[in-house]
Order: C-alpha cells, then structure tokens, then sequence
C-alpha cells in the first residue's frame, strides 16, 4: 500500500468517505446489516399501532413546492384540451379528469377509471423539510394547503372549463355530438369532472358523488354567504353521504354553516388526496390558515386564536418528560449526525490535500531525478567531445608527419642526384621544383588548417550541448505543466466530490427530517389515547447545529481517522 513517496496511503480512495454502511454504524448507530429502510419499516408499524392510517405518505420523498391550486387549474386545462379529442384518442391516451365525458369513455375498464397520480403541496416548518403542523395536527394535515389555495384553484379551473367548453360544443362536429353527455343543471364544480365510481353513491337528482365531488360540494356550501348547507340541484345532501368525508362532529358544522370564511380554512389530506384534492378539514377551519411557502418557511395567518384550555394543555404535553425525552433523543441523533457529515468534509479535505501534497513530493522526486539524469547527459556528451578532439588532433599530428616526412623527400630529389649512387641519373625538371614549393606551403598552411578544425570541432560541441539544455529545460517545464493539469484534475474531482457530499447530506438529512416527523405525529396520537384530548398546535423541532470546519477530531476507532492520519 506503499506508494512513491512512502507514506503508505497510495490506494487510499474516497470511497469510504461516501459508504452507506459507514453511514449507518456511526452516525445512526445501527448494526451490520441494517439500514435506514429497516427504521423506515418499524415506524410504520408503530405508526399504524398509534391510529396513522398512511404512515408511508410521511416517509415518502417530497420533490417539490407545488401550488394545489395551480395543480388543479392545470388538471382542469388539460381535461378540457383532452376532451376536444377524438374518441380514439379518449380510449387511449386519456388518463386524468376529462370534461363533459363522452359515452364511450365511461365504458373504459377499471384501470382506465383509476385516479392520476397523487399531486399534494410539500412544506416543512424549518429548512429541514419538518412537517407543519396545525391546531389539529394529524398525518391527514402533512400535504395539506389552505382551503383559500383550494377554493380558487377550483373556481379558475371551473370557469377555464365552462369557457373552453362552450367554444368547443361550437366547433364540434356531429360524430362528437353522438358522444358527448348532457350538461347538467347543476351548477356545482363537482361536475366538471369525471370523477365518479361505480361504488359512489347516487343522490335523488340522479348524480352519483364521489368522495371528490363530496368535498367539493362542502367547499362551495362553506364559500356560500347565506349559511346553506351543501346541496347539489338544489337538493340537501343527506347526512349519510357527507359522513363518507366528514365525522359526525363535522356534519352538524357544516350544515349548521357557523363556521368561517373558508378562505382561512385548511385542507387535510387523508394519507393521499383522491384525484388529487385533498380533504375539507373543518376542525382546523377554526384556528390557522397554512399556505404552502418555501421548505424553510411556514407563513400562518391564524383566523382563530386557540382557547388557552388548548394552549395550557399543549405546553403541559410539551413539557412532559417522555416529549422532552424525544426532543433530547432528535437533539442528539443531529450532533451525532451534522459531526458525522463534518468527518466526512474533514476526511475529504484532508484526502484532497494528500493527493496534492502526493503530487509536488512527485513533481519534487522527478525534477531531482530529472537533474541527475541531465547531469550524467551532459557529462556523457563532454566526454565524447572531448573524446572527438582527441582524436582529431591525433590525426593532424599524423597529418604533420607525414606533409613533413613528404617535403624532406621532395627536397632530397629536387637536390639532384646523390653522389653515393653513381649509377642513378636524372634531371631535376621545372615542375618538381614547383611541386617542392606547393609542399611547402601546404607545410606553412597546416597549423591554421588544424587549429580552424578545432574551433569548428568545439562550436559543434558548444551546439550539441546547447540543444541538449534547451531540451533539459522543456522536459522540466513538461513535468510542471503536467503537475499543473494533475492538480486542475484533482481540484476538479474534489468539487464534483464536494457536491455529491452535499447532495448526500442533503437527501439523508430530508430522510431523517421525514422519520422524525412520523415520530412526532406517532408521539402526538399516543398522547391524544392516553388524555383522550386533542393536541392544538405546532410541535417545536430540534435544529440542526451549525457545521463546525475547524479544529475537527475524528475518533481514531471511526473509519474516516485514516484521512486525517495521512495528513499528520
């Protein structure tokens, strides 16, 4: 595991940094094999022991802020433009609310008369996505929005429809016309729609009412100034069809119609909203008006102040021992996490510096490496030069030798026969005394001849080392260049790290802001059984603290300590 550089971290990479199982030992403190789904699944259980009918809808990821009014506007829309065309089309692309249906599209199968995907307003009491919560806080009240927000929304998609339609029925061909139902006279909302089943139960006006058009008709009786109770043609509802959505208690309000404006009143959703509405809560109508905002911020405008019965009853519940237990029990699950998420920055940081520190002991090492070898290079190349003038002066040596040993034979001859040899004659003639001449010079130009040879021998050698530095330099600023390109990598990778981080924290702490929500509500149910009393009001949440970047110490048992060992 020892790299170049000898500090035994060479294969140390980050992914230990980002291991779920990492995750679960030691900031949730649960044991191998468990996991968070594990936490998931038992508060479910005990969330259904307590009276919560969808606990799951607690722990399901919110991805979004929506507007419920705008969703139902848009729902609206798009069953007007949908039931413009054809009757092909209605059969098999359809899959939402239509208005004014045709036959034919209340012959579809089952599957087809299913509700559209659930479309429910996310908010949270603090930048944790924490659950707000109203004076009659239930699982029902967590995707809830105001019934002003509801109310409006109903009413623009209610007058988009009635215009869109009655330009349609204008342009409609007769094959439309074979297809298309009657309007009703009723002027009620609930009808725009197609919204009932088979299991619906049907009025003496011949209407069949869901559970939807139930709600809405509760909403336009609570919009209504004169205090009527709901009707549809005209017709009170009867009692047995308004329990359906509404407890006895309810019932007697809203018939009784004292209630207020219903632009104060908030929407309780029962677990999940039934094409896409959710339901009337009447209880919460009386005291606070929860508009949907952005995760970090909740913006009430109470209606209603509580009783300071149901204020000095939610304090006391709030000073119990097993609530406070619970806020000690989140306070401490947050320290151990946000110090988890603080080991993970340090442990990142501290690997991000290594490999940049691994990578200038490397550039160092090669730069030193490098400097030998251009040292034995030049070296080398100072003795083969040294080697080439040697040798060269040799040869000129050799070369003066023999122009010497050639003008002394030249001089013998050119000075006539010797009288030892009688018997040799000959005649000096005109051009072996210019020959004798010519070798003369050649003897009085050599010297320069070889000093010029020397000096051209030693300015190629001046060359060849010259290119051979020139060269030694560009192979050092190559490995500077690619220690720089190491580094803008290394950088780069440690941003993308950094993000993923973030994102990591952010999803896992949405998680436990999720459980811990179920909690609290698992904890309000319990408290309501035991009291047999409401609970009015908002739960406070703990905080997360702040995150702490200096002077971290990582317990040297955790996994992450080896990060910060590598640094030391």
């Amino acid at each position: 595991m020892t790299d170049a550089d000898g500090d035994g971290f060479a294969e140390l990479t980050t992914a230990p940094i980002f291991d779920d199982r990492l995750y679960f030992t030691e900031a949730l403190l649960l044991h191998d094999g468990e996991t968070d789904e594990l936490v998931d699944s038992q508060l479910t259980l005990a969330a259904k022991e307590s009276g919560i009918e969808d606990p799951d809808l607690f722990l399901i990821p919110r991805p979004a802020v929506l507007d419920i009014s705008t969703a139902l506007s848009t729902m609206s829309l798009q069953s007007e433009q949908r039931s413009s065309v054809s009757v092909h089309s209605r059969e098999t692309q359809s899959t939402a609310f239509t208005s004014l249906p045709s036959r034919s599209s209340r012959d579809k199968s089952p599957m087809s008369r299913m509700p559209p995907p659930l479309v429910r307003a996310s908010f949270s009491v603090d930048r944790n996505d924490a659950i707000p919560e109203s004076p009659r806080s239930s699982v029902r009240h967590r995707h809830s929005t105001s019934g002003f927000s509801a109310s409006r929304s109903l009413h623009s998609s209610a007058s988009s429809a009635q215009g869109q339609s009655a330009r349609k029925q204008k342009r409609a061909s007769a094959l439309f016309s074979m297809f298309r139902k009657e309007p009703s006279a009723c002027p009620s909302r609930s009808h725009n729609g197609h919204h009932f089943k088979p299991q619906s139960p049907k009025l003496e006006c011949g209407h069949s009412l869901s559970k939807y058009a139930i709600r809405v008709h509760v909403q336009e009786a609570l919009e209504r100034k004169d205090g009527a109770a709901p009707a549809c043609c005209g017709q009170l509802i009867p009692r047995e069809v308004l329990s359906i959505v509404l407890t006895s208690a309810e019932i007697d309000l809203v018939t009784d119609n004292n209630l207020p404006s219903p632009k104060a009143a908030s929407l309780r959703d029962s677990g999940y909203s039934e094409n896409g509405i959710s339901n009337v809560d009447l209880s919460n109508a009386l005291y606070t008006d929860v508009l949907v905002s952005e995760p970090s911020t909740v913006s009430a405008t109470p209606t209603y102040e509580p009783s300071e019965m149901d204020e000095a009853r939610l304090s006391s519940a709030l000073e119990s021992e097993t609530f406070q237990n619970l806020l000690a029990e989140q306070k401490e699950q947050f320290r151990r996490v946000s110090v988890f998420e603080s080991n993970q920055r340090a442990a990142l940081s501290a690997n991000h510096q290594r490999r940049l520190k691994r990578l200038t002991a490397q550039l160092e090492t090669s730069k030193i490496e490098k400097a030998k070898q251009h040292i034995q290079q030049l070296e080398r190349l100072d003795e083969f030069q040294l080697m080439m003038e040697h040798d060269l002066r040799n040869a000129q040596a050799m070369e003066t030798q023999n122009v010497a040993t050639a003008l002394k034979y030249i001089e013998g001859y050119c000075s006539g026969p010797n009288p030892a040899y009688e018997g040799v004659v000959y005649v000096v003639t005109e051009d072996d005394r210019m020959k004798l001449e010519r070798q003369r010079v050649t003897q009085d130009k050599l010297p320069a001849k070889h000093e010029s040879a020397i000096n051209v021998l030693r300015a190629k050698q001046e060359r060849d080392t010259r290119l051979r530095i020139q060269k030694q330099e560009l192979e050092l600023e190559q490995l500077h260049a690619d220690y720089e390109k190491e580094k803008s990598a290394q950088e780069l990778q440690y941003g993308k790290d950094l993000s993923h981080l973030d994102l990591t924290i952010q999803t896992r702490r949405s998680k436990i802001m999720r459980q811990w929500d179920l909690k609290f509500e698992v904890w309000r149910r319990n408290w309501e059984k035991e009291n047999e009393s409401k609970l009015y009001g908002t739960l406070p949440h703990g905080n997360w603290p702040e995150p702490t970047d200096t002077n971290i110490h990582i317990d040297p048992s955790s996994s992450l300590a080896i990060y910060i060992q590598s640094i030391a």
